[in-house]
Formats: C-alpha cells, sequence, structure tokens
C-alpha cells in the first residue's frame, strides 16, 4: 500500500511544478499576457520581472512544501503557512501586474 503522503507529495508536486512553469513563460519569456489580471497600461517587462517573479517563488514553496510533507509527514502547521503565503503572494502578483510601483515614462 502506498504512503498517503506519497501520493499527496506527488500532487504537490504537480501544483508546483505547473506554478513553476507559468511562472517562467511569464518571468523569463516575457508573457506578461497570461496573467489574468494584466494591465495592458504598464510596461510588459515591469510585470514579467515582478509578477512573473512572484510566481516563481509561489511555485518554490509548493515545491518545498511537496518536499517537506515527502520527507516528514504531513503537518497542519506547514500546511496552514502555506496557504496564507500563496494568498498572500497571489494578491501581490496581482498588484504588480496592475502596475502597483509602476513608474511609466
Amino acid at each position: 500500500m502506498v504512503d498517503p503522503n506519497v501520493i499527496a507529495a506527488a500532487v504537490w508536486y504537480v501544483c508546483g511544478g505547473l506554478i513553476l512553469y507559468l511562472g517562467y513563460l511569464i518571468a523569463v519569456r516575457g508573457r506578461a499576457d497570461l496573467h489574468a489580471e494584466y494591465d495592458e497600461s504598464v510596461d510588459p517587462a515591469y510585470v514579467s520581472r515582478w509578477a512573473g517573479g512572484t510566481a516563481l517563488v509561489m511555485g518554490g514553496l509548493v515545491v518545498a512544501y511537496a518536499t517537506h510533507q515527502l520527507l516528514y509527514g504531513f503537518d497542519p502547521f506547514m500546511l496552514g503557512a502555506l496557504i496564507v503565503a500563496l494568498l498572500v503572494l497571489s494578491y501581490v502578483t496581482k498588484l504588480f501586474a496592475r502596475g502597483y510601483g509602476y513608474r511609466g515614462e
């Protein structure tokens, strides 16, 4: 029988990989238009740098949580911390995609 922590960690790895891939497309490939909240009056390079970088951090956190669950098992505190971090970082990416902090020329 497979340990449920291994199955859950595999699901978290897949989710983290998808987030990392989208973050890569936005941050490295410059596809700021992939963000749902992207405002076209904002420089796409700015959105790519900040919103994409934040998405890469989000994906990294999910992969780190998956590794923690695979090695140590389920921890409700860690899951709660991950969810709060993802909610905060998701809000931050929306702010960057809308142009928060952008000083256009």
